[in-house]
């Protein structure tokens, strides 16, 4: 089957303005000479704005965070990545990703998330700003899988891009020309000095591993470049996007009247890439730890609730677990800014009988630390005085969910001090199994420190 003439993400898109959630918000992408394009400069709605640059605003415990203000301000964590990043399904600009972050850590997070970006603009777009970077978080990878699979050009040097088709059609006029033609004038012998297109040979979906390979490595050829870029003891992330259908989660009765999340929203390349988006998390997790950088799989069957507006972009609620899962991923690090306070459960936790956390606490315990301890947990999951006991799971007992854990280990790493590393965080089952992992892990932070 040869599906370049149909790669149908495409053409959708251009008849669509660059996507439905630009043309629903009335938003347009600008032809930029270094990044492709971006949103307009300084573009304003209630519910996107960007600034001098196109790159959106976010918030912070400092106040709004843009470009010129970020740089200004000494730096700290940059987001870069697609759509995805930019949080282009986001309410507002302090319900993004990057706004969650900023209130997590106490960090400015400057968002240079680009619709439809590849690895290499990323990499253009942090450029300016990587030697004041604190951390360098990437949410992306799916534009550079899904234009490999569907390129005609798949041997360009500097690989393929978004709108391949529209950039094409641009390619085949002299700049000078286009400048004369988006003046509203017309060209004489147009047809004359139009360069003649070139003609790869047609592919089939066969080749479909083999072409996401080479997305993997071309991404991981960009990173190293950043990871080598980045001033020394700055930390990067690289978070591959989630992908969500009814094969990849279950979707919630908000998220199926909002979306069908069975459209071959990629065309026919849709269950093709579906199927091996595991194969390529797995080979971008292995090429991170040869760079040593860090890899965060934000697989669609981590988020909870109504987190999805279509299947790839983040609601709100799932812009905010998308940013604890990052900050669990970067340690915990950050700022002094209080943690934004838990999500509400979904039924009230059902009420255990047992005896009083101050009665039963592990033998051997500091009292301080457990009662400490035991006021975060009750918080964050919001239990009756006396309800938390010792060995009370999370999950069964409380009606938790793995979120709730991640904001338990957050508030332990801000208000102890404490790191408790990732890996341990599915032990993170009750009261005793927290204080034993603070226990085990606070000598070994205080010698870190």
């Amino acid at each position: 089957m040869n599906s370049t003439p149909q790669f149908e993400h495409e053409s959708f898109a251009r008849r669509h303005r660059g996507g439905m959630l630009l043309e629903r918000h009335g938003i347009d992408l600008y032809p930029h000479p270094f990044l492709g394009f971006t949103l307009a400069p300084g573009l304003r709605s209630d519910m996107l704005n960007t600034d001098d640059a196109g790159f959106r605003l976010s918030d912070s415990p400092y106040g709004t965070v843009d470009s010129a203000s970020w740089l200004a301000s000494g730096g700290g964590g940059i987001l870069l990545g697609n759509s995805v990043a930019l949080a282009l399904a986001a309410s507002s600009d302090s319900t993004t990703v990057a706004s969650y972050l900023a209130g997590l850590t106490g960090v400015r997070q400057l968002n240079l998330g680009l619709c439809a970006a590849v690895s290499l603009q990323e990499l253009v777009a942090a450029v300016p700003f990587l030697e004041k970077a604190s951390t360098v978080v990437i949410i992306g990878g799916g534009p550079d899988f899904v234009n490999l699979v569907g390129s005609l050009t798949p041997d360009n040097l500097y690989g393929t891009v978004s709108y391949e088709r529209t950039f094409d059609d641009l390619t085949q006029v002299p700049l000078f020309d286009l400048a004369v033609l988006a003046a509203g004038k017309t060209v004489p012998d147009l047809d004359a000095v139009r360069r003649p297109r070139t003609t790869t040979p047609a592919w089939d979906l066969a080749q479909v591993r083999e072409r996401m390979a080479v997305a993997a490595a071309r991404r991981l050829r960009d990173l190293r470049v950043l990871a080598k870029a980045v001033p020394a003891g700055a930390r990067v992330l690289l978070c591959l996007q989630p992908l969500a259908s009814t094969r990849t989660r279950d979707i919630t009765p908000e998220e199926r009247a909002r979306y069908d999340f069975d459209a071959p929203v990629f065309g026919i390349l849709h269950s093709a890439i579906e199927e091996n988006w595991k194969a390529y998390a797995d080979v971008l997790a292995a090429g991170c730890a040869e760079l040593g950088v860090s890899f965060l799989d934000l697989a669609a069957d981590r988020f909870v609730g109504d987190s999805f507006a279509d299947t790839v972009h983040l609601t709100d609620a799932g812009n905010r677990q998308g940013a604890e899962l990052i900050q669990a991923a970067l340690g915990g690090g950050g700022g002094t800014a209080a943690v934004p306070p838990p999500r509400v459960a979904a039924e009230p936790a059902p009420v255990v009988a047992a005896a009083p956390v101050a009665d039963a606490a592990p033998a051997g315990a500091d009292d301080d630390r457990t009662a400490q301890l035991a006021a975060v947990v009750t918080e964050i999951l919001e239990l009756e005085p006396g309800q938390l006991t010792p060995d009370g799971d999370f999950i069964n007992d409380y009606g938790a969910d793995s979120m709730l854990v991640i904001d338990i280990l957050a508030r332990i790493e801000v208000d102890m001090g404490v790191r408790i590393p990732d890996a341990d965080i599915p032990k993170m089952t009750s009261l005793a199994a927290v204080v034993a992992l603070v226990e085990e892990n606070a000598n070994e932070t205080e010698a870190v420190a």
